[in-house]
Parts: structure tokens; C-alpha cells; sequence
């Protein structure tokens, strides 16, 4: 894959611990400018799933990278191409999903890119990140 150096890549990762009767979830990001991380994310809640962290992660990334940026998404999880959608009654994490509706003309281009895990190395370690601000969380 072909990276371009004025293009934000933001690598979004997540962990839920389905067993735990609290079900904590938590999300990261590392956000990446010319192959260097210039800003991070963690979020952590209970009662919630990982797709709602990862969501939360991005309106992070998007309220917090300037204005006008090229901003593409690289995560192993397909269920976010839906950020962009328009939620109907019946859509999980509508709440989520319309405010990055609202963010996206923020910027000049916003996309969600599915990537191999284990062909990347920063989603394993966003994965083990989350992992452990779950467990600080508790």
C-alpha cells in the first residue's frame, strides 16, 4: 500500500470483555502524518461494545485533526464502513454515526480502510492497549 505523506492515517483498535458482567470496551487511535504518530486516543466505558469505542475514537481523530485533512481510517473492522451511512431507526450506534455524519464536511476527505490485522503491526498493538486500559478502567 501506497501511503501519502500529506494524508492523516489514523489505525483504530478496540477490545470488549464480553464475560465481564460490567462488559467494559475501550478504543485507540494512533494518528499518523508522513509515517509518524502525531497523536493518540484511548477511551474506555462499561456497559458497551468495542464498535462504540472505535466509533468514539473517531470523532476524537476527526474533532481534534485540523480543519480540511485528508483523513483515511485503517482498521480490520468492516463494520466501520458504515460511519458515513445514514442511520435509520433500526441502526446500531446511530447516536455515533450521525456525528461523524456531522464531522465528515470538516474536512476534505474522510474514509474508512479495511486492512489485514496481522499484516500490520500497529492494530496488534492498539489491540493490546485497549486491552489494558480495560483492565486499568476496572
Amino acid at each position: 500500500m501506497t501511503f501519502n505523506p500529506s494524508t492523516y492515517y489514523v489505525w483504530l483498535g478496540a477490545s470488549c470483555n464480553y464475560a465481564h458482567k460490567e462488559r467494559v470496551s475501550s478504543g485507540a487511535y494512533h494518528a499518523e502524518l508522513g509515517g509518524k504518530v502525531i497523536d493518540s486516543f484511548i477511551c474506555s466505558d462499561d456497559h458497551t461494545t468495542e464498535f462504540r469505542m472505535l466509533l468514539t475514537a473517531m470523532i476524537h481523530a476527526m474533532e481534534t485533526l485540523p480543519e480540511s485533512s485528508d483523513i483515511v481510517f485503517m482498521t480490520n473492522v468492516s463494520y466501520l464502513q458504515n460511519f458515513n451511512r445514514e442511520p435509520t431507526p433500526d441502526t446500531a450506534n446511530a447516536d455515533l454515526i450521525s456525528r461523524c455524519r456531522e464531522l465528515i464536511p470538516k474536512h476534505a476527505f474522510v474514509s474508512v480502510k479495511i486492512v489485514p490485522y496481522h499484516k500490520y503491526p500497529v492494530l496488534s498493538e492498539l489491540h493490546q492497549l485497549t486491552h489494558q486500559a480495560m483492565e486499568e478502567y476496572r
